[in-house]
C-alpha cells in the first residue's frame, strides 16, 4: 500500500489506474469483471486480499462494459449511493448470472477494488504469490434498487452496507422458536452454524454422513435395503408401505402413516446422472447427490446439472431452521450397523452449537 501510494503522488505514475468489480452472486459464488485496460478487453488477474494457507488466490477478471460512478468519502451526512451501469449490449453478464434476473440480483454484495496496471498478476511490478495485493482500500456496497433499465443498459442504484432501508442495530434478532443462523454458514463466514458442508460427522473413528430434508426426514443412499410392512416393527426398522419408504421411530404394530409419531419418512437418493431424464413428481420427490450436496427436483428436464440459482433443482438437504432440525444433526446417532441412516435416538451428551436456542453453548 505504501508502495501505491508513493507511486500514484507522481505527475507520472507510469501506469494506468484499473477497476475491478466483484459481485457476490450466491453464498460460494462470486463473479469478477474489469471495464477494460486502455482499450484492451483481455482479461486480467489479480490475487484476492485475504491469503488462503499463506497463498493468495488468483481471481480471473472478465472485461465487460461497466462501470461504477459517484463514490464519495465524506465525514458528515448521508451516505453516497454510487450507481453501478452495465452494458446490454453483450451477453456476457446475463450468462455469467445465469438463471437469475436483474431483480434477482438485489441484496448482492459488490466489491470495487482499484490498483494500477503493473501490480496485476504477470505484470512488471507483480509481488509474488505470497504477497499480499497491492491496492487501494476496498469500497463495499449492497445492491439496493435497479435505477433504469433500457435495451443499452442496465443501472443499479448501490448502498453502503450500513445505509440500507430497515437495517437495525445490533442487527441480529433472537426468535424463541427459530434458529437465524444461516445453515452451515461458518464455512461461508455467514453466521454461526458450524455443520459441516458435506455434512460429514465423525463419532469416534468411524465417519458418518447425515442428510436431511427441510422437516427432517433423514435422506439415504438408495442402495439402503428396507422391508415391506408386515404389522409390526422394532425400533429403526425400515420398511416400504405404500409405496414409500419409512423408519420406525419405536416398537409399533401401527402402520406407517405420515400423522403417525410411531414413523418418519424416508427419502433416498442417488449419484446425479447427466444422461438420466429426471422427470418431476410432486408425490414422490427425487432426490440425488452432486458436488458433495443433495438436491431435489422442481421441474423435470435432461442435462441439467443441479446448482445454486437452477430452475431445475433446490437443495434438498436443509435445515427446518427449529430445534429438531438442529438435534438431528448435531445430535447425530447411526442407526446400528449404518454410517448412513440414523437412528430415532439422539445423543443428548453431545452439547448443541450456538444458536437462536436458550441454554446452548456459545460460538466461538
Amino acid at each position: 500500500m505504501t508502495d501505491l501510494v508513493d507511486v500514484v503522488q507522481k505527475q507520472e505514475p507510469g501506469s494506468e489506474l484499473v477497476e475491478l468489480i466483484e459481485l457476490e452472486l450466491l453464498d460460494t459464488t462470486t463473479l469478477y469483471f474489469h471495464s477494460g485496460t486502455e482499450g484492451d478487453l483481455t482479461t486480467v488477474q489479480f490475487r484476492d486480499k485475504l491469503p488462503t494457507d499463506g497463498v493468495y488466490t488468483v481471481r480471473e477478471y472478465t472485461s465487460i462494459p461497466i462501470e461504477i460512478k459517484g463514490v464519495e468519502r465524506k465525514t458528515d451526512g448521508a451516505s453516497n449511493r454510487p450507481s453501478l451501469t452495465v452494458a446490454n449490449i453483450l451477453t456476457t453478464f446475463s450468462s455469467a448470472i445465469g438463471d437469475l434476473t436483474n431483480d434477482d440480483l438485489i441484496g448482492r454484495r459488490i466489491i470495487r477494488r482499484q490498483t494500477l496496471k503493473k501490480y496485476l498478476v504477470g505484470e512488471s511490478a507483480d509481488s509474488g504469490a505470497s504477497s499480499p495485493p497491492i491496492e487501494f482500500p476496498q469500497e463495499k456496497y449492497i445492491i439496493d434498487r435497479i435505477a433504469g433499465e433500457t435495451k443499452v443498459s442496465i443501472n443499479f442504484e448501490l448502498a453502503a452496507v450500513l445505509d440500507l432501508e430497515g437495517v437495525q442495530l445490533p442487527n441480529r434478532t433472537l426468535y424463541g422458536k427459530y434458529c437465524n443462523w444461516e445453515y452451515q454458514g461458518v464455512a461461508n463466514n455467514r453466521g454461526g452454524c458450524t455443520w459441516a458442508t458435506d455434512s460429514k460427522i465423525k463419532i469416534g473413528t468411524t465417519e458418518h454422513i447425515a442428510y436431511f430434508t427441510i422437516d427432517d426426514e433423514p435422506i439415504v443412499p438408495a442402495a439402503t435395503s428396507f422391508s415391506a410392512w408386515g404389522g409390526s416393527a422394532a425400533k429403526d426398522d425400515l420398511k416400504t408401505h405404500s409405496s414409500k419408504k419409512w423408519r420406525a421411530n419405536t416398537s409399533t404394530n401401527t402402520a406407517p402413516d405420515v400423522n403417525s409419531p410411531d414413523w418418519t419418512q424416508v427419502r433416498t437418493y442417488e449419484d446425479y446422472d447427466n444422461t438420466e431424464g429426471y422427470v418431476y413428481d410432486s408425490t414422490d420427490y427425487e432426490y440425488v447427490k452432486h458436488s458433495n450436496t443433495i438436491w431435489r427436483l422442481v421441474k423435470s428436464g435432461t442435462n441439467k446439472t443441479p446448482e445454486p440459482g437452477s430452475v431445475y433443482w433446490v437443495r434438498g438437504d436443509y435445515c427446518g431452521k427449529v430445534l429438531t432440525s438442529c438435534k438431528c444433526r448435531f445430535q447425530w446417532q447411526p442407526k446400528s450397523g449404518s454410517t448412513t441412516v440414523p437412528s430415532a435416538d439422539k445423543d443428548t451428551s453431545k452439547v448443541m452449537p450456538f444458536g437462536a436456542f436458550p441454554g446452548s453453548e456459545k460460538y466461538r
